[in-house]
């Protein structure tokens, strides 16, 4: 084994053995010596170590501090970056795709502005050309004396007419005690309590204040203080917030069976037009979905968008079915009774081609489809099937072309998807466009921004069945004017339905 000293101590040759133990021991001496100071400083050197050590471990922990918050910013950029892209794609299509009746125009053809009044093929809703004066009544008035001076005047042949249009403010409520007879039928072996027309069940609130609910509520988008205070100082009938509410849900109940009807009556129509809009029950996101046609509209209270409301809200139906794409529509439908919206379609290919010039062949398919989207209007006296042909071949054309860029790709992709549809909703609607259905969803949007959804679900379904006995019944106004008539006859009938003492007429005893 080798002396651990060899390495360190050398000795002379010739030393002897004393000579070799005092050169140990010195050795030994300066060693010892020196330790406390290298002790020290090897104190030292470990503590700086350690700082080190802390120091390094800090900025390694600072760095992946940094390192967490870049990936952030850059996810932050990121989704930055897509809303400035989405919010230019969608300022570039108010810009470009204009839109004006189902047809999409560039900005050169639009040079001419519209003239004022009425436009072509909208409804004359000037007033003056529709009302018969002569049937109006004659109220003739005159002074006795004059205002100013006081001197008395004499009646003249000449007078200056003006029309006179006012309503009749009645702050006097209607009260009054119904004594009904407890007759006995015979036949039926029943007590008969006869009605009064104006009465409805449960309730002492009578048929007009429920009618006038329900047109403050739903056409006029009111919500239910201000439905309290106008009833109030129009009529002198007090109602609080929870009246109005309690009302509402009677009458869901009394036109139940009439929202049912109507529902029945879009499935059985040609088009369905069908759309849907975010709602809020208790805070939380629920849907309104429409069911539409000319003449009827149908809301419906929904938890999601998935496909299995389509198929409860479409049942039975061998109706078309005019939509924006939505997945759950493509999905509960069959293949051939769908009609895509021109509008929506446009508008993606117009959002694909932001930034490319026109001679770029993104941008020449969209002008191509323009041109297709078109011949609706140009070839409108042309037979349905030659209309077929021609649509289905022009844009087979579109899909043959060999994509060179991304957003050629995504046209292609989404016309190919959608051709059926796209040729049906030019073959079977009036405009190619699902513009009905969401002219339809305005009032539910618009009685969701001033009543922010409902407290409950069964709140939203009330608001779905009433605003579709209104919308409807409004649609219809316009065309029969005998909104109010209607109404009535449907709570009546509701109300009938529900509660058969209301099928005896009623006579009032003259005392």
């Amino acid at each position: 084994m080798d002396n651990p000293f060899s390495k360190t101590i050398t000795f002379n040759p010739g030393m002897t053995l004393k000579q070799r133990y005092d050169r140990c021991i010195s050795v030994i001496i300066k060693y010892r010596s020196e330790l406390p100071y290298l002790r020290r400083k090897l104190n030292t050197v470990e503590n700086q170590k350690e700082k080190a050590i802390k120091e390094i471990l800090y900025w390694r922990k600072k760095y992946e501090e940094e390192k967490e918050k870049n990936k952030e910013l850059e996810n932050v950029v990121d989704k930055l970056e897509d809303e400035i892209d989405r919010l230019t794609k969608t300022n570039h299509r108010y810009r470009v795709a204009l839109f004006d009746h189902g047809n999409f125009q560039s900005p050169k053809d639009n040079k001419d502005k519209k003239e004022k009044g009425g436009q072509l093929g909208h409804p004359d809703t000037n007033r003056e050309n529709q009302e018969d004066y002569k049937s109006y009544p004659r109220q003739r008035m005159f002074a006795q004396n004059c205002g100013k001076c006081g001197s008395p005047l004499s009646r003249v042949a000449a007078t200056k007419e003006k029309i006179l249009l006012d309503i009749v403010i009645n702050p006097q409520i209607v009260q009054m005690i119904l004594e009904s007879e407890r007759q006995w039928c015979g036949t039926c072996k029943m007590e008969v309590n006869a009605k009064n027309p104006r009465s409805l069940p449960f309730t002492e609130y009578g048929i007009n204040t429920f009618m006038m609910v329900l047109i403050l509520r739903f056409s006029a988008h009111a919500s239910f203080k201000t439905i309290s205070t106008v009833i109030e100082l129009s009529h002198g009938l007090y109602l609080s917030k929870s009246d109005v509410s309690n009302l509402l849900s009677a009458a869901k109940i009394y036109l139940s069976c009439r929202y049912e009807k109507l529902l029945e009556a879009v499935r059985k129509g040609s088009v369905m037009y069908n759309d849907e809009t975010g709602w809020l029950v208790g805070g939380q996101s629920a849907w309104m979905w429409i069911a539409a046609s000319e003449d009827v509209t149908v809301y419906k209270a929904a938890e999601s968008r998935g496909k299995g409301i389509m198929e409860d809200l479409y049942g039975g139906s061998v109706s078309f079915s005019m939509h924006d794409g939505l997945v759950s529509y493509q999905n509960s439908i069959s293949h051939d009774k769908h009609c895509y919206c021109w509008a929506h379609f446009l508008r993606f290919c117009f959002e694909e081609t932001i930034g490319e010039k026109n001679s770029s062949q993104a941008a020449q398919m969209r002008d191509e489809l323009v041109k297709i989207f078109n011949l609706k209007k140009t070839c409108k006296d042309y037979p349905s099937e030659k209309l077929k042909t021609i649509l289905l071949q022009r844009l087979e054309v579109i899909l043959k072309i060999p994509a060179k860029t991304v957003s050629a790709a995504a046209i292609q992709k989404r016309l190919m998807v959608q051709k059926i549809g796209l040729v049906n909703s030019l073959l079977y609607t009036p405009d190619g466009t699902n513009n009905l259905a969401e002219r339809e969803l305005r009032p539910v949007v618009i009685n969701k921004k001033i009543s922010h959804g409902s407290d409950t679900f069964a709140g939203m379904e009330t608001t779905a069945i009433l605003g579709s006995i209104i919308q409807t019944l409004s649609k219809k106004s316009k065309k029969e004017e005998n909104f109010i008539p209607q109404l009535q006859m449907y709570l009546t009938e509701g109300i009938k339905e529900k509660n058969q003492q209301y099928l005896h007429s009623a006579y009032f005893d003259s005392s």
